[in-house]
């Protein structure tokens, strides 16, 4: 009786081992133990047979198992090595060829470079090259740029005089060309020096801004202008006579409160 693995019945069926248990349970065929290894379980080729007849299947052969070696004989070589001295002696033929390649390019490039070089042109040409004037390279787009921007005179920069609370606890008053003037806010001279002025800045304790004096309106009233977040806020202000630094305190106070 020929044993047949578990392994090997389930490859020659193409089942799995599950299907296989199945089978032999519906055939009522039980499975046997090795003849030489009770560990493995198999069955007899008969009923290999008989499971592919019921079940229409076609025995797939088994794959051929290498001849078993004798005593003192070497395994044959695989292929791949048997080829191997070929594949060198054609390699050998190829680098021979790449060498002989080289050394003619190389005597090529050598030829090359002892070849004569051109005549030179003749004496008259370079007399009249020496004679002929040279003209100047024309300057550079970025220097005639930067000698335009040079010669434009730039416009001068407005500084408006500055009344500002100082850190000596008082406000004063700062002119551009004069520096910080004699006298304080709130005085006949402060008046006076309103009325010849059409703006000014103010810092204060309680914030900043610009005033303008607006000449069309009736007794020369004042407006507070500031710009907050990309937005500008204007508040109307008392005329010169009446301009009071409570007044541009209140004021500055109004216009800081935008920023909360």
């Amino acid at each position: 009786m020929t044993f047949v693995s578990v392994a090997q019945a389930c490859r020659r069926l193409g089942i799995d081992a599950k299907t296989l248990r199945r089978w032999l349970a519906e055939a009522q065929l039980p499975l046997h133990s090795h003849p030489r290894d009770g560990r493995k379980k198999g069955m007899s080729d008969e009923h290999l047979q008989t499971l592919a007849r019921l079940h229409q299947r076609r025995l797939a052969p088994l794959p051929q198992e290498p001849p078993a070696l004798v005593a003192g004989e070497e395994p044959p070589l695989p292929a791949a090595l048997l080829a191997l001295p070929e594949m060198v002696c054609s390699l050998q033929s190829q680098v021979a060829a790449l060498q002989q390649q080289v050394t003619d390019l190389t005597r090529l490039l050598q030829q090359h470079q002892q070849e004569p070089a051109i005549p030179a042109a003749p004496a008259q040409q370079s007399r009249r090259s020496k004679q002929s004037p040279k003209l100047a390279p024309p300057a550079p787009r970025s220097r005639l740029a930067a000698s335009a921007r040079a010669k434009t005179p730039r416009k001068p920069v407005h500084v408006i005089s500055r009344v500002e609370y100082g850190k000596q606890g008082h406000y004063v008053v700062i002119c551009p060309e004069r520096g910080v003037l004699p006298f304080e806010p709130d005085t006949p001279a402060w008046f006076a020096w309103l009325a010849e002025q059409s703006s000014f800045r103010f810092v204060g304790q309680g914030g900043t801004f610009s005033a303008h004096h607006e000449w069309r309106v009736p007794r020369g009233a004042w407006r507070a202008h500031r710009k907050i977040r990309n937005r500008g806020y204007s508040l109307r202000l008392a005329p010169s006579p009446e301009l009071t630094i409570a007044m541009l305190e209140q004021v500055a106070a109004t216009l800081q409160a935008h920023l909360k």
